[in-house]
């Protein structure tokens, strides 16, 4: 069984505040999110190394995303794109990566 250890640094208290915001917005320990920023950030150093730019994941999924904008607003159905836009927009509130639009008081639409 692989056992994890403990890290410890120092960090601004801008860093600090802003890794306590994302642990206080996803309800996790800050432990969590420092071990997830920590892991994402070896993965992308790692996956990169050695491999020709044409199968870089990152490259591919520039070239993806842009390749369907342009599909969706070629396409003959011209709301498409506008439809898919916002699709993609409420998946994001879903996953939690960007937070839920809040009505104003007395706004209506």
């Amino acid at each position: 069984m692989q056992r994890h250890q403990s890290v410890q640094s120092y960090v601004p208290p801008l860093i600090a505040d802003w890794i306590k915001g994302l642990a206080q917005t996803k309800e996790v320990s800050v432990s969590v999110v420092v071990r997830d920023l920590l892991i994402a950030a070896w993965n992308r150093e790692n996956d990169t190394a050695d491999r020709p730019g044409g199968t870089d994941p990152g490259r591919q999924m520039v070239f993806m995303t842009v390749a369907l904008d342009a599909l969706l607003a070629a396409h003959a159905d011209t709301s498409l794109r506008e439809k898919t836009i916002a699709a993609y927009h409420r998946r994001l509130v879903t996953l939690g990566f960007i937070p839920s639009p809040k009505k104003e008081a007395g706004h209506e639409d």
